[in-house]
């Protein structure tokens, strides 16, 4: 019989762990499968352990969300901002319409439709939602200040018609209703319209 101790995780290590745990469940089937007894269930633990982090299934969700959107927005502005200099707004178009985050896109819709019900997911759905428009803003208005696009307003309301922009065509990309090539082609003349580029 072995007498190895086991090891507590920290309330921060398991909190993390049932996360993980809720976006790969997101990723397979949807938000909408994120329950507390799923998400026992595949960590092999109680739906007790799990309604201590998360006191109901709602809260569960929108914390997934939020692990998972902002990791998303993360890489998508990391992939921004070591564009050359001058060239993050393209670079940010780029990412946001690439395979690779056809992912976080149906993550996004997925959340926006669900929070219509779910008051805990729709106030994480607006609190990211400005912070990417926030983050955007910044990355068009250091690319104005270079020179490289030209913005005829502000640069909030100038990344706000950018995401816009990108939230519908982010729709064609996940529901694969055009060609990436399509969707790259409208996006860039778009922004050649609006930002000069």
């Amino acid at each position: 019989m072995s007498t190895a101790r086991r090891t507590r995780k920290s309330a921060e290590q398991r909190r993390d762990e049932l996360l993980r745990c809720a976006v790969r469940v997101s990723v397979t089937d949807g938000l909408a499968a994120i329950t507390l007894r799923r998400v026992a269930t595949d960590l092999g633990v109680t739906p007790g352990l799990v309604s201590h982090y998360f006191s109901t299934a709602e809260q569960l969700v929108a914390g997934t969300f939020t692990s998972a959107a902002e990791s998303d927005l993360e890489r998508l502005l990391d992939r921004a901002e070591s564009a050359r200099p001058g060239a993050a707004t393209v670079a940010l178009i780029d990412a946001v319409l690439d395979d690779e985050a056809r992912q976080g896109s149906a993550l996004w819709l997925d959340a926006w439709s669900l929070g219509r019900w779910n008051a805990p997911l729709r106030a994480e759905l607006t609190r990211l939602d400005a912070e990417w428009k926030r983050r955007v803003a910044e990355l068009v208005a250091a690319d104005a200040q270079a020179g490289t696009v030209r913005i005829t307003d502000d640069a909030v309301s100038t990344a706000t018609r950018l995401m816009t922009m990108l939230d519908g065509l982010s729709v064609q990309v996940v529901t694969r209703a055009a060609s990436q090539a399509d969707v790259r082609s409208i996006a860039h003349s778009y922004a050649q319209l609006e930002l000069g580029l």
